[in-house]
């Protein structure tokens, strides 16, 4: 089975998108990242097809916003490496252009099946490709005899060209020429204030914030290296002396119960409010309320990190582009995304005390935290749009297609 590839310009592509590792529609991070992808690139005119994983069932088959949606059946994640023979099934039907895998250690199945057929592919990495030493997974690796490092230079060397937010998320330096370094965005049509219905943003505020009190938002998943346990002692502290603020933390995860208990206890439940999960469209109206955005990241928490800080954050990106001026820490990768006094304040690491300062410093000063708000809603329109992502997205498809 062999395709040969003419298509040489910016033409229109057809694009086939393998992300097994995950599962559509979703709200977390994952599962927004392919979906604004792959809606990105059809709007720029090119033929989608997303393939994800169905926990169980029949292989099916549906059309979403601009792109066809390919559910396939998974037993496991950790077998998904042996998934060729339906990779190769949807290559024979679909004749790509050009492969995309979205990187996991227990896949590539596509990438081997692509390279094979002489289809051009690349590689989308989101994270470190192998985790660091004393991690479990570089534990895993060890106890393999090394098959997971093999899996992953395999899917590296296949890829003609390897998209990634951050270069060291490719371990292998004689692969690094293939690396193209874009950062992921958010979408600046969703998550725009004047886009929204003021009726609903009063109705909320009502409901959540009849008091009018200044209120510092926290988006994105509750895991103990975005900082939760940090931010909850930040606003515990604020709330020892201020009634005039409010805090609204918005997502799940692992330590949601543990925050509904702590503020159960200390009976903060009318100055803390959680949310738990939320529809992702309704996550704008959420941060309509929201006066400050913040981003208490605890990288030494986190053993991938060690690396660099790689992520490129969505809470961060969404914040700025609903005009929030942001509070997060001061470190290579965020510091280039959210400029200190520019976008909003920076603190060092785990300084709680900086935190606590900082957010008073945004939540006192209503003329700073607009002017920072305005300038990030800037910022991001311009480099961090997920339009912009699928624009630099295109270039890299584009080299993959020349000899």
């Amino acid at each position: 089975m062999t395709f040969h590839v003419s298509r040489l310009t910016n033409d229109a592509l057809k694009i086939l998108y393998v992300a097994l590792k995950e599962s559509l529609p979703g709200s977390h991070g994952g599962a927004v990242h392919v979906t604004e992808v792959a809606q990105q690139l059809a709007r720029r005119a090119h033929d989608i097809t997303v393939v994800v994983q169905q926990k169980a069932g029949q292989a099916a088959r549906e059309k979403m916003a601009g792109f066809d949606l390919v559910r396939i059946p998974t037993r496991s994640n950790f077998l998904l490496w042996q998934l060729e023979s339906p990779m190769r099934e949807l290559i024979t039907e679909t004749k790509p252009d050009v492969m995309m895998e979205r990187y996991y250690n227990f896949s590539g199945a596509a990438l081997r099946v692509a390279h094979r057929a002489n289809i051009p592919t690349l590689l989308e990495v989101n994270a470190p490709m192998l985790d660091p030493r004393g991690s479990k997974k570089y534990v895993a690796d060890k106890l393999m005899f090394g098959w997971m490092t093999r899996m992953a230079r395999e899917q590296a060397t296949f890829a003609k060209r390897i998209v990634t937010p951050l270069a060291v998320t490719v371990p292998f330096p004689e692969l690094r020429d293939k690396v193209r370094e874009i950062p992921w965005g958010a979408n600046v049509e969703m998550f725009d204030r004047t886009r929204l219905k003021e009726k609903e943003i009063g109705d909320w505020r009502l409901e959540i914030n009849p008091n009018n009190k200044r209120v510092v938002g926290f988006l994105g998943s509750f895991r103990s290296w975005h900082g939760m346990r940090e931010f909850y002692q930040v606003a515990e502290k604020i709330l020892e002396t201020r009634d005039d603020v409010l805090f609204l933390m918005i997502g799940s995860g692992e330590l949601l119960e543990e925050t509904r208990e702590k503020v159960a206890r200390a009976n903060l439940q009318d100055k803390i409010i959680l949310t738990g999960a939320v529809e992702y469209a309704r996550v704008p109206y959420y941060l309509a309320l929201c006066d400050v955005g913040v981003a208490p990241f605890n990288t030494q928490v986190h053993p991938p990190l060690r690396v660099g800080f790689y992520w490129s954050p969505l809470k961060v990106h969404e914040y700025m582009a609903m005009g929030l001026p942001v509070v997060t820490i001061d470190v290579a990768g965020l510091n280039n995304i959210v400029r200190d006094g520019q976008e909003g304040l920076l603190y060092p690491e785990n300084d709680l005390e900086k935190m606590r300062a900082a957010i008073l410093k945004l939540v006192d000063d209503a003329p700073l935290a607009k002017r920072l708000g305005d300038a990030g809603r800037a910022r991001v329109v311009e480099f961090f749009s997920w339009q912009k992502h699928a624009e630099l997205l295109e270039h890299v498809l584009n080299e993959c297609l020349r000899p």
